[in-house]
């Protein structure tokens, strides 16, 4: 047992998550500890993200590949393309972690790698948790999980969540003949049905090829959506080695259970900070520095470990539910109605689809914008005829507790900013000068 030091914060877990949890809260001179059972940069995924959270975050160096378009697109015909593409790139994880666990140790974090966590005890006389490791035992004032939606901590303190997933099979090509115009497909429904796809030009000759749909992936229907992966990747001609595989879960659903025993979860561990997408590297990150202050807060004796869930939700609200909506919805779409979406789109701003892709406007006036892009583009009867899975009146007043978030999320300020938002058509393209 390490005597006599206790850490503000232990984080357990060395994804994107866990990381720019210790960065950004020993940026907010909290004493922090990190755990990661493998050597960081282990935790791979397909990381599309925003430039934006890259030059926030000095990775410049870890981006993969700059587009020449990105697309959305539908087999019936349906296209939009950006007329700036710079707005999204692919980044290489290794790199990107690294740099990440780099820059957390220049601000004072301890990072110890092949380290695995195995269970917490909280002591409610000393007003610290007990953590025990592979190697060691800890005493913290707050433990973060970022560990995964498959954490075994969440679920030994109750704290699982029920989600809607988005599945996700990917296979990394090299030697590829036809690499699209170096065009990124972000959408691609290319086939009939709710199997969706995406293309991305990386360095020379490489590219990634995926597919994803709106339910989990799992051992039943595995077989038959890697087949239909390579039934795109032979339609579309693209030729090459696979030399890489990701497949998984990501999961869509609210934050609903996040805060008990002197810890809380961020991250896959509290299902996604943007549930729109599968943006996972970006969500983590702006999410880590609403953590950070609420844990400097916290450690300070300004708030409990229930207030955090109103931090969280006041950094969102009320534009959270409607990206809970909107990919409910996504689930539930036809083909037609993804065609109209996505030809509906040539009619909004660019700014308005790159803040809704990237979460990085969460206000009532988006809120607003993004309701009536919807009323605009279907009709109540089509929208009636979708399955609203998620109970959104439900969620906001029974699980997100709104009332307690609005202090957070600057109601007053919001509403300002949303009666002078209406002096233009919401949504719409800025007049050209």
């Amino acid at each position: 047992m390490t005597a006599g030091r206790i850490y503000d914060v232990v984080v357990l877990g060395g994804g994107p998550a866990g990381l720019g949890s210790a960065l950004n809260c020993a940026r907010q001179g909290l004493s922090v500890l990190l755990l990661e059972q493998q050597p960081i940069g282990a935790t791979r995924k397909s990381w599309l993200t925003f430039r934006d959270c890259i030059e926030r975050y000095g990775l410049q160096e870890c981006i993969r590949h700059e587009f020449s378009g990105v697309v959305f697109s539908s087999y019936l015909g349906g296209r939009f393309a950006f007329k700036d593409s710079r707005f999204i790139c692919p980044i290489d994880e290794i790199r990107a972690l690294t740099a990440l666990a780099g820059a957390a140790r220049a601000a004072g974090a301890e990072l110890r790698e092949r380290e695995s966590y195995l269970n917490h005890c909280p002591d409610a006389k000393a007003d610290t948790v007990t953590v025990t490791s592979s190697e060691n035992t800890y005493q913290a004032k707050l433990v973060v999980d970022a560990m995964g939606r498959c954490s075994e901590t969440l679920r030994s303190i109750g704290l699982a969540n029920e989600t809607l997933d988005m599945g996700c099979v990917c296979r990394y090509l090299e030697g590829v003949k036809h690499r699209n115009d170096e065009c990124l497909l972000l959408y691609d429904s290319f086939f009939p049905g709710p199997d969706y796809f995406w293309l991305v030009p990386l360095e020379k000759d490489r590219m990634m090829a995926g597919l994803f749909f709106f339910s989990s992936l799992t051992d039943q229907n595995r077989s038959a959506k890697r087949a239909k992966l390579e039934r795109y990747i032979e339609a579309r001609r693209l030729g090459g080695k696979v030399t890489g595989v990701r497949e998984g879960n990501i999961p869509l659903g609210p934050q609903v259970n996040i805060a008990a025993d002197r810890t809380v979860s961020i991250g896959d561990s509290a299902n996604t900070p943007l549930p729109s997408s599968g943006f996972s590297f970006n969500r983590c990150l702006a999410e880590s520095e609403v953590l950070a202050k609420f844990a400097r807060r916290f450690v300070d004796g300004d708030v409990a470990v229930g207030d955090y869930k109103h931090e969280v939700l006041g950094a969102k609200t009320p534009a959270i539910e409607v990206h809970l909506m909107i990919s409910d919805m996504l689930s539930s779409f036809t083909d037609p109605m993804l065609n109209m979406a996505i030809a509906g789109m040539n009619r909004l701003d660019e700014e308005f689809l790159v803040s809704f892709l990237s979460g990085r406007d969460m206000s009532i006036t988006f809120a607003a914008n993004a309701l009536r892009a919807i009323l605009r583009t279907f009709s109540l009867g089509e929208l009636s005829s979708l399955s609203l899975k998620q109970h959104h009146l439900r969620n906001l007043t029974n699980l997100y507790n709104l009332l307690p978030a609005l202090p957070s999320a600057g109601v007053p300020r919001q509403l300002r900013d949303f009666i002078l938002s209406l002096a233009r058509p919401a949504g719409a393209k800025r007049p050209q000068r």
